[in-house]
């Protein structure tokens, strides 16, 4: 499909998507999409869930970003939930405006911190969470996005350099 096609799909639409998503497939999606919103903060396209029985797909929003979550089909797609493989499969990257009420809210509501915040030498605050199923988010504000809303950085950031012996 041509750029001008795909604009004009895409303005034919009540849903603005981007060109490329993820789709996060689990066993339990109603579930998965209940704990994303309230975790996370995601929000449903509501426009944009299809139903098919007990399962469904269903679109989440934060800022411009778009995943698509449906039930683990390992028959037709071949997807299976992190649950199923025995390790993440996947990494959310998901920059935030203000990472640390993100954060204080996402421990408030049971997240599983699998990295507390902390500020990276590559410009970035950041902390990771394993969703219920397994799969990895990674959420992240830039340092001039900090300064610019009045938070604070350290001089020397040292998070995420390399730990001895990698």
């Amino acid at each position: 499909m041509s750029s001008v096609a795909a604009d004009q799909s895409r303005s034919e639409t009540s849903v603005l998507m981007p060109d490329i998503y993820p789709r996060l497939a689990y066993d339990d999606e109603h579930s998965a999409m209940e704990y994303l919103g309230r975790v996370f903060q995601l929000e449903e396209i509501r426009e944009a869930r299809v139903e098919h029985g007990e399962t469904m797909l269903a679109w989440l929003r934060t800022g411009t970003g778009v995943i698509m979550l449906g039930r683990a089909d390992e028959e037709v797609h071949q997807l299976i939930s992190p649950r199923t493989a025995g390790r993440t499969t996947v990494q959310m990257m998901v920059y935030i405006d203000d990472i640390d009420a993100h954060y204080a809210h996402a421990v408030a509501n049971g997240a599983d911190i699998s990295m507390p915040i902390e500020d990276a030498f590559y410009g970035e605050r950041r902390y990771e969470a394993t969703d219920l199923e397994g799969h990895r988010w990674h959420f992240a504000e830039r340092f001039e996005h900090v300064r610019a809303r009045g938070g604070s950085l350290p001089e020397d950031p040292v998070g995420g350099l390399p730990r001895s012996g990698e």
